[in-house]
């Protein structure tokens, strides 16, 4: 008997997840536990294996379409069995209970592929379709269809008694438009590109717009003297190249936020608005921000106050390396309570960057420059500086404690050799 596959539970908090991309085609034969689907979650990208062994005789949830876990995303028919003979809309109803109220066979019909030529229109002009009041109905399919072509949805005329879009209405409106005479401009005028908002950027968006809804973002913003802790660096890269470490300077700034937070603890921890708690943690999971083809992801060096500078430099970069091939895992992006993003090597004054909420604040960490400064001694010298600005939830803290906790971090980031002498 056909099998329904359905969106699985890929981790407690995750309830919806994203199809970046179907492994299988339609009418392909596969293994049980061979992979079928890749999805996004809020959190990481997966690649979902098929419990059943079998032909994919149906995709029910097209590539960039949004499913809640548990609901269909296909139908597997049985070895032996004829997937044309299936009926869907039984095996949804009785295995699933999924089929939309009103979605009858004439929508269903509309969404299949089919050889029928779109309709063309009679010789007189096509009138514009009026806007749709309300939310826009239309199916998966007719929304990437729309995407695809350019079209805004607001202006195709449903063709189903239930008034929502399918795909068929878009491409006879698409056919439509293309049979409209040209009109008469002096010198063309390049039409704009229409980019998909999906997958990953569609990930930060809703995390971002989350963060932006929930905490209240102040931003504090101060210069740092690093040049002590630029000649340590040069005097360790030989070192730690030797044990196969590339030795940036995110691992001191790693090990210096830590001690500084051990005086703050305000500031190493998550806000629970559900239960209305500030969660304070006993450990350091740094979050790094790394900048990928895709977007902005944050995985997390945990425990980082147990590791040392060559194994912080070692794990970030094999971290960011697993980030920027899509390979990161839950566990690798889970349980954050700070997070630092460095954009010097960008350039930049500085920026105010988003807090990665649940958590309460975040570091940004700008440019290294060589500029004249005046010393304890009223002389101009040329120093290394950075500006470091930290955003974070005035919900939870206040400005003087950042201040503070961002002037003790300067004076660890100033006198570095104390780095050197903690785990």
């Amino acid at each position: 008997m056909a099998k329904v596959l359905l969106l699985p539970e890929i981790a407690e908090s995750v309830v919806e997840g994203e199809i970046l991309r179907w492994l299988k085609k339609e009418g392909e034969f596969v293994k049980k536990n061979e992979p079928i689907v890749e999805v996004m979650t809020e959190k990481v990208t997966v690649e979902i294996p098929s419990p059943y062994e079998g032909v994919l005789a149906k995709i029910l949830a097209p590539e960039g379409s949004v499913i809640l876990v548990h609901k269909p995303i296909a139908v597997f028919a049985e070895p032996g069995e004829d997937p044309a003979s299936l009926d869907l809309s039984q095996i949804l109803g009785e295995e699933a209970g999924t089929v939309p109220s009103g979605a009858g066979k004439t929508e269903q019909a509309a969404e299949e592929p089919s050889t029928t030529p779109v309709p063309t229109p009679m010789a007189t002009a096509v009138p514009e379709a009026p806007p749709v009041p309300g939310p826009i109905k239309a199916t998966p399919a007719a929304r990437k269809a729309a995407r695809e072509l350019g079209i805004d949805l607001r202006e195709v005329p449903p063709s189903t008694p239930v008034g929502r879009i399918v795909k068929a209405d878009v491409l006879r409106y698409a056919e439509q438009i293309r049979q409209r005479p040209p009109i008469a401009r002096v010198g063309a005028i390049p039409e704009p590109e229409r980019i998909p908002f999906r997958g990953l950027r569609r990930e930060i968006a809703r995390r971002l717009r989350q963060s932006k809804d929930q905490a209240v973002h102040t931003l504090h913003v101060d210069e740092a003297d690093l040049t002590e802790l630029v000649r340590i660096r040069e005097k360790l890269k030989p070192l730690a190249e030797q044990e196969g470490v590339k030795l940036t300077f995110l691992p001191f700034i790693i090990k210096a936020v830590i001690q500084a937070l051990r005086k703050y603890p305000m500031l190493n921890a998550t806000v629970d608005d559900e239960r209305g708690e500030i969660v304070l943690h006993k450990t350091y999971n740094i979050g790094v921000a790394v900048a990928t083809d895709q977007g902005l992801v944050v995985p997390v060096i945990h425990h980082a106050e147990q590791k040392d500078l060559f194994t912080l430099a070692r794990e970030i970069t094999e971290k960011a390396e697993k980030a920027r091939q899509g390979t990161l895992t839950l566990e690798d992006v889970e349980g954050g309570t700070f997070s630092i993003t460095n954009i010097g090597s960008i350039g930049g004054l500085f920026s105010f960057p988003v807090i990665n909420y649940p958590q309460v604040a975040i570091l940004g960490v700008h440019s290294i420059k060589r500029r004249p400064v005046v010393d304890d001694h009223g002389e101009i010298v040329i120093r290394d500086m950075v500006y470091l600005s930290v955003a974070f939830d005035h919900r939870v803290t206040d400005g003087a404690e950042v201040a503070w906790f961002t002037r003790d971090l300067i004076a660890i980031l100033e006198n570095p050799e104390r780095l050197l002498l903690s785990a």
